[in-house]
């Protein structure tokens, strides 16, 4: 038996911990292999770590295979896997390399410190799967980029590109691995083929933890729950809030400085300030300010934990604008209608020139009873008033109403 793990989008620790699950999943039930179908534009180093850790400790032989052919690219952190597993394939025309680090902006980080040390991880897995240590440098020196054929024949992949996955377990039949249980010869050969399905714990954290996904949640969650308390339609507050701690845990288990994490407690704090008192002006366009630096700065503070192609960070940031953009234009209109209302003089509605019937005699200033809609109010009489007689009501003072004579009896 195969087990087949599909690694595809955004390498987050939910991504580990798939891999953790399916190799375990493919120890007890004696799989003869393991294939991981890479098709990822790369992610967070500390989760490619921990996933190449993995397939160290394997006692089955990892094959990384990047799949399907012509569309699926194995950038940056699928580039150290592909590296780092028992046996390399390709699909043909399909892409791998991009390896060195970028910033927030996708400008490549040349911090010799963290290069160096990158450089070596990805020397020393090339080294131990007998690999071509020089080309596999490149991948994070320059940046380089290697189609399907190009890496066969460089020396990164140990066999010819091939389309499909029976074909490829065929192909890599009889192939002899060096795994932590010691050599292991490859039977793969009309093997029957079973794809693992993540638990319900990984699929939750696998969407809320890509980044994206996570600010999402964030946003309109807290923008539910400002919504909720300034109105008091405690649903939306209770979604709002739920949808919040889920961006916020999304977001926790990607690297976060000390500082992104302030801001983003900070503007929560100010929002939730705003909300429960008068006026929407500092506090809640501080808290706005606060919680998109804050999510910004959440890939922008840690870049170099970070192994992810240009072209998604591109992404990212315009989801980020898009995103921001609409909840800043949406909170000053309603920051605007706000404070429109509350400039509003009080509108006493169908109260004011309305008739009630007087309970008691009133003389001019004294207070009594009237009858009015069928409920009993307190009221003063601007002139006499006498018991029986219909009122006018003019005007409304706290629980009081203000009346005058339309008619004696």
């Amino acid at each position: 038996m195969v087990c087949v793990l599909r690694i595809e989008g955004t390498i987050t620790p939910a991504t580990a911990i798939y891999v953790e699950e399916g190799l375990r999943h493919a120890s007890y039930a004696r799989a003869s292999a393991v294939v991981l179908a890479l098709n990822t534009p790369g992610g967070l180093l500390d989760s490619t770590i921990r996933i190449l850790d993995l397939i160290e400790q394997s006692d089955v032989p990892v094959i990384a295979y990047v799949y399907p052919p012509g569309s699926a690219r194995a950038w940056s952190a699928g580039t150290y896997i592909l590296v780092g597993s028992h046996v390399a394939a390709m699909a043909s025309h399909t892409i791998i390399g991009s390896c060195q680090p970028v910033d927030f902006m996708g400008q490549p980080i040349n911090d010799t410190k963290h290069i160096n040390a990158l450089v070596k991880l990805m020397e020393t897995k090339a080294e131990e799967r007998g690999r071509n240590v020089t080309v596999a440098k490149r991948f994070i020196t320059e940046n380089l980029n290697l189609k399907a054929d190009e890496a066969y024949r460089l020396g990164i992949t140990d066999v010819p590109p091939v389309d499909g996955l029976v074909e490829l377990l065929n192909l890599v039949n009889g192939m002899e691995v060096k795994t932590r249980a010691g050599l292991v010869k490859l039977e793969t050969s009309d093997a029957e083929v079973v794809e693992y399905s993540p638990s319900l714990r990984v699929a939750v954290l696998t969407v809320i933890s890509d980044p994206q996904i996570a600010y999402i949640l964030m946003t309109v969650g807290l923008l539910a729950l400002i919504f909720g308390l300034a109105s008091g339609i405690y649903p939306s507050a209770i979604i709002g809030a739920i949808m919040t701690i889920l961006g916020v845990i999304g977001l926790g288990a990607t690297p976060l400085s000390l500082g992104s994490l302030l801001l983003i407690a900070l503007g929560l704090t100010l929002l939730l300030v705003e909300a429960l008192t008068p006026g929407f002006g500092l506090f809640g366009i501080s808290g706005i300010i606060s919680l998109a630096l804050g999510a910004l700065l959440v890939i922008a503070f840690e870049p170099t934990r970070w192994i992810v192609s240009p072209e998604w960070i591109g992404t990212f940031v315009w989801i980020v604008v898009a995103i921001t953009a609409p909840i800043a234009a949406f909170a000053a209109f309603m920051a605007y209608k706000v404070v429109e209302a509350r400039k509003r003089k009080p509108v006493l509605g169908a109260i004011v020139g309305e008739v009630a019937e007087a309970m008691d005699d009133m003389e001019e200033g004294g207070e009594g009873f009237v009858i009015f809609r069928g409920e009993l109010w307190m009221a003063r009489a601007l002139k006499r008033v006498a018991k029986g007689s219909k009122v006018r009501i003019v005007a409304k003072e706290g629980p009081r109403l203000i009346v005058e004579p339309l008619e004696q009896k």
